[in-house]
């Protein structure tokens, strides 16, 4: 790629010299035993599982898991890992075709999982010791979850997509895990299970520019309890309104809404009141924990 310089008129010179580049050098994610662990841990100590599915499509009442990978971490109370607990993956057989969009996405072939199957006594006991479940985007991965092991259906989740805000907290562009492990300076090849969560626990690692990690910055935030305000009955003509503020569509629920902090709930209750529904009825509050937050 050429860079073009303006002198003086119309003349125009493209510049090919190597010199002339911005250059970033970005490394393929490293192994586990290559993640930083500190010397002095503070307590108290909570364990985190990072979790990762791959499945045969979107919907967990009638898709499959295929692949799952999770790794535990020991983590300090300001975000500072101590350990690697312990890591495991395996493959399961859907007893039906993988779908070629699946495969071209993830390389699983029907070969693969041909008669495989999951130790669930094995995941559960594994997962079940992790005081809180770190996915991107655990909404997916918590829905198929709670599917496969009805155990976790009251399990805390913290999804490191959504909570944390990585432009605000760390300067970091995007959401999407490759984008942003590649804004730290490292990339990874493929999309299956382990392959996400090493990537996962790497940028969990990253440390911020307050010089705090981002799991102990993510852990923080997803801890505290939040409020969902709905727009209960809001008129159909509002909805370009709530969504420029931030509120989302609940289908099951048919209703608009958004999640606030605590303080902040009585202002958004009186920005409804006034803009959306003057003349009620009153919008519907509940408080939400990282138990209820990703369901």
């Amino acid at each position: 790629m050429n860079r073009l310089n303006a002198s003086d008129g119309d003349d125009i010179t493209a510049s090919s010299t190597h010199d002339d580049w911005d250059i970033r050098v970005v490394r393929r994610v490293g192994r586990l035993e290559d993640i930083s662990l500190t010397r002095n841990p503070q307590a108290p100590l909570r364990k985190v599982g990072v979790v990762d599915v791959e499945t045969t499509g979107v919907d967990p009442l009638h898709d499959q898991i295929i692949d799952i990978a999770y790794v535990v971490l020991e983590v300090d109370v300001y975000g500072e890992i101590v350990s690697i607990v312990r890591s495991g993956q395996g493959l399961s057989d859907p007893g039906m075709p993988i779908p070629a969009e699946i495969t071209r996405l993830t390389g699983i072939t029907d070969a693969d999982v041909a008669g495989k199957s999951l130790d669930l006594d094995l995941l559960q006991r594994a997962l079940g010791e992790a005081d809180v479940l770190v996915a991107h985007n655990c909404r997916f991965d918590a829905a198929f979850l709670r599917q496969l092991l009805p155990a976790t259906a009251n399990a805390a989740w913290v999804c490191s997509c959504r909570d944390i805000d990585w432009r605000a907290k760390a300067g970091l562009d995007g959401r999407a895990l490759g984008h942003l492990l590649m804004n730290i300076g490292f990339f990874n090849d493929g999309h299956r299970a382990m392959a996400d969560v090493l990537s996962l626990v790497h940028l969990l690692a990253y440390r911020l520019p307050d010089d705090r990690t981002a799991i102990g910055a993510l852990l923080d935030a997803a801890e505290r309890t939040t409020i969902s305000v709905e727009a209960t009955g809001a008129p159909f003509s509002m909805r370009h309104l709530l969504k420029g503020r931030g509120y989302r569509w609940d289908p099951s629920a048919r209703v608009w809404w958004i999640e606030v902090s605590a303080e902040n709930c009585e202002a958004e209750t009186l920005w409804l009141n006034r803009e959306v529904m003057p003349h009620g009825p009153a919008p519907r509050t509940a408080a939400v924990t990282w138990r209820e937050r990703h369901r």
